[in-house]
């Protein structure tokens, strides 16, 4: 049946058996559990006694537990013994797991001659079988049994919060203190309380079969009380004082040997045929081992003559193994025995338990369900009101705080952007926040425009030592040179243009390029042109323009020079044929682009030997020293510069 999940707070444990009532608390410490609280209340009970004594005694008993003990807690954990209560186990055939509430109540209903509404019922899934079914727990009770022992707690005005079953509790202990083994062994577990004995076997480390026995410690007391004529009061006390269990032989076990002997026999049968059916049953085996527990585990040498009368192992259990006891728990010392029921309760209050088996009649869950949900609407109806008579002043509160926030953000907006603003501001007003933003915008054109110049700096920084040196290498002897610079050389289109040039064409070089405009290097010589790069119009470019005079320079618009796209070079040459040789080794140099490298015979001049001391190189009067000058023109791959000589000149151009 599904557990519904309940948070682990305080709970009263109360273990109301037969002869006494205990009272049992554990605490989970970082250790493992510590029992805090442990206390009892003897019921002198004579089984001759009617029944309305015996729950007068019992009642009495429990509110003078609870009086010396203090404890308010409410919700109680308490338990019912074995013999009311049909247990089994069952294995089911493979099913949806939603089935088995179904099939168990099926199951019960065969077994028990009540109807489903006179019983409460539980059960518990404790594995799968190889065949893919269910190994099920069923229990089930009459419903006035078990309202029985909840009158009885109700009548010291405590509720329900768990019924379980006894021999259950007390299997849920051994089982946690790991007495039980781990090797699978099939091990009886024998409770001897006052009026029943209860058996628990594990097989396959799994619980497997329970059964109660009608014989306990109150037959042994009746036999003692018939053979020495006491009353039960004083034969109760003569048993826990003096009796024993046979040795076998007669001349020490006496008198009060044989009759106890007489009621231990007795149980042994019945211990026996237990163990016989088990073993018969699907799934039963042998049993290896029997593990002792109860009041009737106190009596002297009972060990020895079950494990002598049954053939097998038998040893007391050890409750308190492992647990650690607080000084207001000490007389769980004196007799261990006696607490293995109550510590089994206690540990469905702190902790999860092998079986969670709660027989709470189906009438009390009822009520139960009913008066927490009154419990509820109370609380949600008693919450609504307490909304309901705060919830106008505080939204009240909440309103103008979102129209304040609103008029923040808006005065922000006006600032940021006008034509956003509310209604009522002008659309057309420009803020300062865009008047700043523009200012910030102009300063980084300029710096864009200051990094593009460095950048076109850094990019041509290392083109001139290539071009240097091809111009070297291919340097014939009989030709010196005076002046190398960068130059503009345009086409025919341009010379038409800009009215230069006329004296640039012919010539022994082949085509002649149009007008040629002297730069500068880039980044070197005065600054001028676009992009930062150094130059000017050269003198002689002047005299090449075909007009004789020129506008005053402060006075004419002056256009920025174009982009290098070749080299000037200015020298001195032997002889013409060395010239010649020069230029076609420059264009066979393939630096150039389409051999492109041109010479003009119209600035080369004949410079006797004797006037070179004299030469000038570089005039800017529009002649060179030597009174001529010869031009070349060609592009070098991916350059921008030109060349431009005198008495024997060159031009590179790029296109």
């Amino acid at each position: 049946m599904a557990k519904s999940t309940r948070s682990r707070s305080k709970r009263l444990v109360l273990d109301i058996g037969t002869s006494a009532v205990r009272l049992c608390e554990l605490t989970p410490t970082r250790e493992g559990l510590q029992v805090t609280r442990y206390m009892q209340r003897e019921i002198p009970l004579d089984p001759n006694l009617d029944k309305e004594s015996k729950e007068q005694a019992r009642k009495q008993a429990l509110q003078e537990l609870l009086k010396e003990s203090r404890v308010r807690t409410r919700k109680t954990v308490f338990g019912i013994p074995g013999q009311s209560v049909f247990t089994r186990t069952r294995a089911l055939p493979p099913v949806p797991e939603h089935k088995v509430t179904q099939i168990v109540r099926y199951e019960i209903q065969q077994q028990i001659p009540f109807s489903l509404d006179q019983i409460a019922l539980d059960y518990q899934v404790l594995g799968r079988t190889d065949a893919g079914g269910y190994d099920v727990l069923m229990t089930a009770s009459k419903e006035d049994v078990v309202e029985h022992y909840i009158d009885l707690v109700k009548s010291v005005k405590r509720s329900v919060d768990t019924v379980d079953i006894c021999p259950l509790a007390a299997y849920n202990w051994v089982k946690q203190t790991g007495q039980f083994g781990e090797q699978g062994e099939c091990v009886a577990l024998v409770d001897i309380g006052a009026k029943t004995t209860d058996i628990v076997i594990e097989s396959g480390n799994q619980f497997r079969f329970t059964r109660s026995l009608n014989v306990g410690g109150n037959d042994i007391t009746l036999a003692i009380a018939q053979a020495f004529g006491k009353n039960f009061a004083e034969a109760e006390r003569v048993k826990r004082e003096r009796a024993f269990a046979p040795t076998g032989d007669p001349q020490k076990d006496g008198k009060g040997g044989e009759a106890v002997g007489q009621v231990l026999g007795r149980m042994v049968n019945e211990i026996g045929r237990s163990f016989t059916y088990f073993r018969s049953q699907a799934g039963g085996s042998p049993v290896n081992r029997v593990l002792l527990c109860g009041g009737g585990a106190g009596l002297r040498n009972i060990a020895p003559y079950l494990q002598r009368e049954l053939g097998l192992e038998v040893r007391l259990v050890q409750p308190l193994a492992g647990l650690a006891v607080a000084p207001a728990a000490q007389d769980i010392n004196q007799h261990p025995e006696r607490a293995i029921t109550a510590l089994g309760l206690g540990l469905r209050a702190v902790a999860g338990a092998p079986l969670e088996i709660n027989l709470i009649p189906p009438r009390i869950q009822e009520m139960t369900r009913s008066k927490e949900q009154v419990l509820y609407w109370g609380l949600s109806l008693a919450t609504l009101a307490l909304i309901m008579a705060t919830i106008i002043p505080v939204q009240a509160a909440q309103d103008q705080a979102v129209r304040d926030n609103i008029e923040e953000l808006q005065s922000s907006l006006r600032n940021f952007a006008p034509d956003l603003a509310a209604p009522g501001t002008s659309p057309t007003a420009t803020s300062e926040v865009e008047e700043e933003f523009a200012e910030v915008s102009a300063r980084v054109e300029q710096y864009m425009e200051q990094v593009q110049r460095l950048d076109e700096v850094y990019q041509y920084r290392l083109f001139w030592v290539p071009l240097l040196a091809v111009v070297n290498e291919h340097r014939p002897e009989g030709l010196w040179f005076g002046q190398i610079s960068s130059t503009y050389i345009g086409d025919d289109a341009e010379q038409q243009r800009g009215g230069m040039g006329g004296g640039m064409m012919g010539g022994r070089g082949g085509q002649q390029p149009g007008h040629i405009q002297s730069t500068g290097f880039p980044g070197i010589g005065p600054t001028g042109g676009r992009g930062g790069r150094s130059g000017g119009m050269m003198g002689s470019m002047g005299s090449m323009g075909g007009r004789g005079d020129m506008t005053d320079p402060d006075e004419m618009e002056v256009e920025p020079p174009p982009d290098p796209n070749g080299v000037t070079i200015r020298g001195v040459a032997r002889d013409w044929q060395t010239i010649l040789d020069f230029v076609e080794s420059l264009r066979e140099s393939g630096f150039f682009v389409d051999g492109g490298v041109h010479f003009s015979e119209a600035f080369a001049d004949v410079v006797y030997e004797s006037d070179l001391y004299n030469l000038r190189l570089g005039d800017d009067t529009g002649r060179s020293g030597m009174g001529g000058g010869g031009a070349m023109g060609g592009g070098m791959p991916g350059g921008r510069t030109g060349q431009r000589g005198q008495t024997g000149a060159g031009h590179q151009e790029t296109r």
